[in-house]
């Protein structure tokens, strides 16, 4: 009677049943979240078993959290600095580190017909010491012999949250990247790229910390020909 009971219900367990997903997770620098997450998603379509978290951050918390054991299977930095360090640490895998973009700064005064820096009141940037952009803005600062106490200036931990400071109103001038702009269609008549010469290249570099078959195939995808037609068009430089 048991051996019947079996067999009636196995094939019933047997339909239930549904395979898990693998799934890959990466940290990736807040200006690029949305161009990845849409990789992320033309690669899924490809690859119905994998699913692909995205973590967004600023590069130096990134950093430190994979530094310090974080569960991620790859890191997309907004500099080379960051991946260079895991990579000689040995806490990444050897020989994973590419370039797949070089970021494009931007200044953003929304609702101006012409930014001007000069006539910026209060003007956001990333940090400096945590984010590539607020790096490559400072630099720009410097360059064109802008005093620290004018305009006033307020800090982002990322250039995401720069751009939300100027979108919400809080500053009325920012330093962002071309790619956020781009998202969301803004007026080109209220930004302008930045001399690429004021400031040093934004190199942008991506590293696996595990060598899985599903973060390689994924990597493998992002230096694809055809990933980099997006990337380009989503406001970067394409990288040599």
């Amino acid at each position: 009677m048991i051996r019947r009971i079996a067999t009636v219900f196995l094939p019933i367990l047997l339909t239930g049943f549904v395979a898990a997903k693998s799934e890959i997770r990466i940290g990736v620098a807040a200006n690029f979240h949305q161009t990845l997450d849409t990789l992320a998603k033309k690669y899924e379509a490809t690859h119905p078993d994998l699913d692909i978290t995205l973590v967004p951050g600023s590069s130096g918390k990134l950093f430190a959290q994979i530094s310090h054991g974080a569960a991620f299977d790859a890191f997309f930095s907004a500099d080379s600095a960051r991946p260079e360090r895991l990579e000689s640490e040995g806490k990444s895998i050897p020989n994973s580190r590419f370039t797949y973009a070089l970021g494009k700064l931007t200044l953003w005064q929304p609702g101006s017909a012409t930014p001007d820096l000069n006539k910026a009141k209060t003007l956001a940037l990333a940090n400096p010491e945590l984010a590539p952009y607020g790096r490559a803005a400072l630099e720009v600062l410097i360059a064109l012999d802008i005093p620290d106490d004018h305009p006033k200036r307020v800090l982002g931990s990322n250039v995401a949250h720069a751009f939300n400071f100027a979108q919400s109103g809080a500053a009325d001038t920012a330093f962002v990247a071309a790619s956020q702009l781009l998202q969301i269609s803004a007026d080109p008549a209220g930004y302008e790229f930045v001399d690429p010469s004021l400031y040093s290249p934004i190199e942008q570099q991506a590293v696996a910390i595990t060598d899985g078959p599903e973060i390689q195939g994924f990597l493998a995808y992002c230096k694809s020909p055809q990933a980099a037609k997006i990337i380009v068009a989503s406001g970067y430089f394409p990288h040599p």
